[in-house]
């Protein structure tokens, strides 16, 4: 199986085709007020003082308790860069994302999508064409009136991963269409060999949820958040092992892709890299766990 790790990402070498119109455009002559929200850089903020003008929201130190500017969140149209998997971009029709990265990069990934098909054409450096994919993601296309009974509808997907991507690429153009479209996350990263996944390797839902029973014998259900975990048992060679568990070390606790095989959907997760457990050390061979949290 691959652990694929994020390339750098720049939000100014990224355009999107939905307007930014969640707020208005910060500028350092209008005087905003309490609680007004801005956009700069991407990202909305709020004002948290009154009379707020010539101050940087962008420059504002966020951790401090007197900040003037807190971040509340990206824009529609940048929250597929935001590392939220529940925090998608949406639109309607066609969406464009065009990436440029200064890095090398061999695997693409959308997750938490619905559309009805996806393409992608990637450049070089140059700027010129070196790849073009095209992938379905289910529903049901019609051109006329009489398809609408017709045309069978295919099997919706929620991600669509692309590998093997010419190794000169240095942009991406990505473009969804569908009705009502929504994009969870866009990752860009390189691939490397972890080891061989075990029929162990399982999933699980947890939930947040809680059932209460008060004094009064009433039970009492609060919705919360439900987190999804994958946890994989891998078995790699010795000489491979030695390479894999620092590089797995430093990416502990980072945003990351897992692939367990390419034809396979449901073994390919966005999320957390969380714990590695190095718990098995044989002759030729070393079996380890690790898990991946928050995923799609």
């Amino acid at each position: 199986m691959l652990v694929c790790e994020p390339v750098e990402m720049s939000l100014d070498a990224i355009s999107v085709s939905l307007p930014e119109d969640d707020a208005p455009a910060w500028d350092g002559v209008t005087v905003w007020e309490l609680g007004a929200w801005v956009v700069r850089d991407h990202r909305i903020f709020e004002s948290m003082v009154a009379d707020n003008t010539g101050i940087d929201p962008a420059t504002v130190d966020q951790s401090k308790v007197s900040a003037e500017w807190l971040e509340v969140q990206y824009t529609n149209a940048f929250r597929a860069f935001d590392g939220v998997l529940d925090n998608p971009t949406v639109g309607s029709e066609k969406i464009e994302i065009d990436v440029t990265v200064a890095e090398s990069f061999d695997v693409l990934g959308l997750f938490g999508v619905r559309g009805v098909s996806v393409s992608v054409t990637f450049y070089n450096a140059a700027g010129q064409k070196v790849g073009e994919r095209n992938l379905s993601l289910g529903g049901r296309i019609v051109s006329g009136w009489m398809e609408w009974f017709t045309v069978q509808p295919t099997p919706r997907r929620d991600k669509a991963f692309f590998y093997n991507i010419p190794v000169s690429a240095r942009r991406a153009v990505v473009e969804l269409q569908g009705g009502a479209l929504r994009l969870g996350e866009v990752f860009l990263g390189r691939s490397f060999y972890v080891g061989e996944a075990q029929p162990r390797t399982a999933g699980r839902a947890v939930t947040a949820s809680r059932y209460e029973v008060n004094d009064f014998g009433r039970t009492i259900w609060t919705k919360r958040p439900t987190r999804r975990e994958m946890t994989y048992i891998v078995e790699a060679d010795r000489l491979a092992f030695e390479s894999i568990e620092p590089r797995m070390g430093d990416l502990a606790g980072s945003l990351v892709v897992t692939v367990g095989a390419f034809n396979i959907p449901s073994t390919i997760q966005f999320g957390i890299l969380g714990t590695i457990d190095w718990a098995e050390d044989g002759p030729d061979e070393y079996l380890y766990s690790f898990s991946i949290k928050g995923l799609s």
